[in-house]
């Protein structure tokens, strides 16, 4: 295990980024991975499929067949990308807003749609998926994931969690201490913060003082890595990254 003083305090404001706007190439040599053409059109149907399903769900909850619906429009990239690269024994722990991940983890949308529609069978079976119900109230899907790969470290299972939030559910209490339990017993989790620069009605501006949600990982003694939320196969090379070290046991390092 790592020395907390062997570290690096320093988080990088420019995030990882393998493609730019106009879908032209970004080499950065600590993240190029090669993916085969199949893989790509795959990743690109996903993000396609999960912004069509969307707008169908979307219509569905104004037209009174959905008790609720968060959509995820525009989080497409950085759902499929962190998803796709990861274990099928890998467990997710979503928030509300997750239907790229739900999709890529071979949830059928029709279970999704059951779980937003309150029906006595929703969301049965997102755990035969290796997925964590999602999670409605803000930030305590964290708690869960780190729970659970605590339990996995102690069961000597090879496999990480993931915990799903955005970037208003770091100012929460129990993301605190979930990261700080996870980072004291160097627990194989990865917090996944999708910034969508909005805590439901608070700017980013308003509910944090960091430079950016990754620098608040230096107070845990964790690695903290930006990422273009936009750009699949930097949210593909990252989380592979991530979830490596952390199945490793390197999680603090």
């Amino acid at each position: 295990m790592a020395e907390l003083s062997q570290m690096p305090m320093t988080v990088d404001l420019e995030p990882v980024r393998l493609v730019d706007p106009d879908g032209a190439p970004t080499p950065d040599d600590r993240y190029n991975r090669h993916l085969p053409s199949e893989t790509l059109c795959w990743l690109y149907e996903m993000m396609v499929v999960t912004r069509d399903l969307d707008t169908e769900f979307v219509n569905l909850q104004r037209q009174g067949e959905l008790a609720l619906f968060t959509p995820c429009r525009g989080q497409e990239a950085a759902q499929v990308g962190a998803v796709a690269c990861l274990r099928k024994t890998d467990w997710l722990f979503p928030q509300y807003r997750e239907l790229g991940a739900f999709l890529v983890r071979g949830i059928p949308p029709w279970h999704v749609a059951a779980a937003w529609r309150g029906t006595w069978h929703g969301g049965l079976e997102f755990t035969s998926k290796c997925c964590a119900p999602m999670s409605v109230p803000v930030g305590t899907q964290t708690l869960h994931a780190v729970g659970a790969a605590m339990a996995a470290q102690r069961l000597g299972e090879d496999s990480v969690t993931v915990a799903f939030c955005g970037d208003g559910a770091t100012s929460e209490g129990d993301v605190h201490e979930a990261l700080n339990f996870a980072a004291v017993f160097a627990a194989p989790c990865v917090f996944y913060v999708q910034n969508n620069q909005w805590a439901i009605s608070v700017p980013l501006h308003k509910q944090t003082a960091a430079p950016s949600i990754a620098h608040k990982a230096i107070g845990y003694g964790m690695p903290g890595i930006r990422v273009d939320g936009n750009d699949v196969l930097a949210c593909y090379a990252v989380m592979a990254e991530a979830a490596a070290r952390a199945r490793s046991g390197g999680g603090r390092r």
